[in-house]
């Protein structure tokens, strides 16, 4: 499939603010109704589902390309790639006597060879776990720590409701999260001082080791009424929005080279590029 890029209806953001500029944003010519990106590290491939995770495809950056890996139920649901970019590990769903089950694939994009790596069952199997990388994940009350083949357990606020999207810098040194009463944080990987950059937002995600993006939506206690991506530097807590009143932003995700994706809540998907001036 040939696809283009468009620069979106509300024009090129050309600002900057402190150590960032902020480049056009445009417009990925992806059929309408796709949700749940997800962006390799390097920034050259996007996963992306539809808005019930049902099946999963990859957009090659570079090429345009769409491919189709698995039209599962469930398989878009918090994939996870390889270190190096070339390996998806993904779940699908089945219902078996009522219950729902799952099992683990992988996928690598090199030779588009699908394997099953665990068959369905009601177990919880941590993809991150799979891929041998050092990572770590929110896990409700606590957050896993994962580095040199050890696993920890931390809880980095001491009155935290639970945890969401823990992830971890690209030079393996902070890590970000979300309390969701509380805002999103910073910390080192131990826990140890947690600082709040933002008082709300959802899907934060590293761009860079010092920039982290994040939505922040608000509603009327029926219908969202405005939600927009920011970059906030983990360092100083500088504020920079990316979007325009003209965008109901949904999710958004990053890669460590600055490049930003995210979806509006009509499932179009939009690419902008954050770069660093010295």
């Amino acid at each position: 499939m040939k696809t283009t890029l468009l620069t979106i209806a509300f024009g090129a953001l050309a600002l900057s603010a402190g150590a960032l500029t902020v480049g056009e944003s445009v417009r990925l010519d992806i059929e309408s109704g796709a949700h749940h990106p997800v962006l390799a590290p390097d920034g050259k491939t996007l996963l992306f589902s539809s808005v019930n995770h049902e099946g999963l495809k990859a957009y090659d950056m570079a090429t345009a390309a769409v491919t189709v890996i698995d039209d599962s139920r469930g398989a878009g649901f918090d994939p996870v790639f390889s270190a190096d970019g070339s390996e998806v590990y993904y779940r699908t769903a089945v219902t078996v006597d009522g219950l729902l089950n799952r099992d683990v694939r992988s996928y690598s994009l090199r030779d588009r060879q699908t394997r099953r790596l665990r068959k369905a069952d009601r177990n919880d199997v941590s993809l991150a776990g799979l891929t041998g990388c050092d990572f770590v994940s929110a896990d409700y009350r606590t957050i896993t720590v994962s580095r040199g083949g050890k696993t920890s357990r931390v809880s980095p606020l001491s009155d935290a409701h639970s945890y969401l999207w823990a992830s971890m810098s690209p030079d393996g040194s902070h890590m970000i999260f979300t309390e969701p009463f509380k805002g999103v944080y910073v910390s080192n990987l131990d826990g140890t001082d947690a600082r709040r950059i933002a008082a709300k937002g959802d899907f934060p995600a590293w761009a860079g080791n010092d920039w982290v993006i994040t939505v922040v939506s608000h509603d009327d206690g029926y219908v969202i009424t405005d939600a927009r991506l920011y970059a906030v530097n983990v360092n100083d807590g500088t504020t920079v929005g990316l979007t325009g009143d003209g965008v109901l932003v949904s999710e958004a995700t990053a890669s460590a080279d600055g490049t930003v994706i995210y979806t509006d809540i009509n499932g179009d998907m939009y690419m902008l590029k954050l770069n660093t001036v010295d």
